[in-house]
């Protein structure tokens, strides 16, 4: 018995998720093989915001996260910071235990890590209570294991931690985000909307106005800002239920925000799988990815690009598809007035717009260089990418209804000096030999899960080129980043 002293057990096995291992593992890879995100962080990210509600309604959001954990093989640990919602205390607690059981089997929890992380700092302790019936962190470890099956365990349970006390604990974990071996993971669910969550903000278009709310606090967190995350949150009263580890996590990551990116993989509410938005809870999934630090190195003060803010990306979707629509029905487009828009969207910048119809592609033309404002090139691609790719037919009236559009905004290209020096899934990629030259946009390579190799064969092939030609000879390369949105990011529940 002395053996299973310090098992934590699981406490919500068979009622947030299956109980059966063979169950639990069918239900874990459908959610992780189903669906696709256009997200464009160099795969793997080093951070992630999951949510922790029933496998049945927050499943999917959650798989769609780990599932950019595919080629993660250099992590080996995860510290997994989950809020507490039956046992209130101060501080955090790392708990006194050996092992945490699920259905799938231990997950050992890396204690040596544990035992340094309560000296750094008083405000982290051992105490097991807080760790015995809580789900938030539970629910995240048949995901883990089932991506990370070697990786050990740091869990870490987040009490009420005041501003100075949440950059403390930050200060603690610092040495685990520098090694690039730990995975971290905030575990919140986002808004509880509903008489029963006693938040009732708002009663009509509930649907619409949920997500207004969340993506308010989205845009703080994407812009790694804790304090302005926690001051929307006490301004709006968003009943965001893990706070304190998405606010711990961006403060982890603050002080790295000139390469560190982040962006939402996906976004969900209850109220879409029970049709009640009179009870609902939204999840959403978040990625946070730092540059590689060689980057750094090779003029990265030249890969700066528009800071766009989400009604901006919603904006500029809006005026390519009122583009489109308007060419279709042969109308004038309406042209915005200058006067009215933002600095950002009236700064110089090259762009591609993408269509695609039932997830396939139907047209894709853009600019690599940068000659007219953000919101002209916008509306000079969306025309040639609709009605001008020679690889398809014009659009017509009857494609709109199935139509979605997708935009990047790229930063300046910048000469490499050699393959290597390119990463697929952060890099957009060009390609020049012998008056040929070929390009794929960042997001090419994570889509169709390449490696560096094969987006290379690719790229050479698309330029007309036999698939090794890239590496051998006088060819040349460039690379560049983009900000990537689309509709479907946008769509409405």
């Amino acid at each position: 018995m002395a053996a299973y002293a310090n098992v934590r057990r699981p406490a919500v096995a068979g009622q947030f998720y299956p109980d059966n291992p063979e169950q639990l593992r069918a239900q874990l890879d459908r959610y992780l093989t189903a669906g696709s995100t256009s997200v464009s962080l160099p795969l793997p990210p080093q951070g992630l915001i999951v949510p922790h509600a029933g496998y049945s309604f927050s499943g999917s959001t959650a798989g769609k996260a780990y599932a950019l954990l595919e080629k993660a093989d250099n992590i080996q640990q995860v510290m997994v910071m989950s809020p507490s919602h039956r046992v209130p205390f101060q501080g955090a607690s790392v708990g006194d235990f050996d092992t945490f059981r699920t259905p799938l089997g231990e997950m050992p929890v890396a204690t040596d890590t544990c035992a340094q992380l309560r000296e750094a700092t008083n405000l982290i302790n051992g105490e097991r209570e807080p760790h015995l019936y809580e789900h938030a962190l539970e629910v995240q470890l048949p995901f883990i294991q089932r991506m990370l099956p070697e990786a050990s365990l740091i869990p870490l349970m987040c009490g009420d931690l005041r501003t100075e006390q949440i950059h403390t604990v930050a200060d603690a974990l610092q040495p685990l985000l520098e090694d690039e071996q730990t995975l971290l993971v905030a575990s919140s669910d986002f808004t509880h909307y509903g008489r029963s969550f006693g938040y009732v903000p708002f009663t009509e278009n509930v649907a619409d106005r949920i997500k207004e709310l969340d993506m308010g606090a989205v845009e703080r967190i994407t812009s790694l800002d804790p304090e302005g995350f926690l001051s929307y949150v006490h301004e709006t009263g968003a009943t965001i239920c893990g706070q304190m580890p998405i606010s711990l996590l961006l403060a982890l990551l603050e002080n790295d925000k000139s390469t560190t990116r982040a962006e939402l993989v996906d976004y969900s509410t209850s109220g879409e799988f029970t049709g009640d938005y009179s009870h609902c809870v939204s999840y959403a999934a978040i990625a946070f990815n730092r540059h590689a630090a060689e980057a750094s190195t090779e003029n990265t003060a030249d890969e700066q690009s528009v800071n766009l803010r989400n009604e901006d990306k919603k904006y500029l979707l809006g005026l390519a598809r009122d583009t489109i629509e308007a060419h279709i029905e042969h109308k004038d487009p309406t042209t915005p007035d200058p006067a009215e828009l933002p600095d950002r969207l009236k700064e110089e910048c090259a762009t591609f717009v993408t269509l695609r119809q039932n997830n396939q592609l139907r047209g894709c033309i853009g600019s690599l260089e940068a000659t007219e404002p953000l919101y002209r090139n916008v509306i000079s691609n969306a025309v040639n990418s609709a009605f001008h790719d020679p690889r398809f037919p014009p659009l017509t009236r009857s494609d709109l209804a199935h139509l979605q559009i997708e935009i990047s905004v790229l930063t300046p290209s910048r000469a490499i000096s050699g393959p290597e020096k390119f990463h697929p899934g952060r890099h957009g990629i060009i390609l020049k030999k012998n008056g040929h030259r070929a390009v794929f946009l960042p997001q090419v390579a994570s889509e169709q899960g390449w490696d560096r190799e094969t987006t290379l064969n690719h790229l050479a092939l698309k330029a007309g080129l036999p698939q090794d030609a890239w590496r051998h000879g006088n060819a040349e390369f460039e690379v560049f980043e983009a900000i990537v949105f689309s509709e479907e990011e946008f769509s409405q529940s």
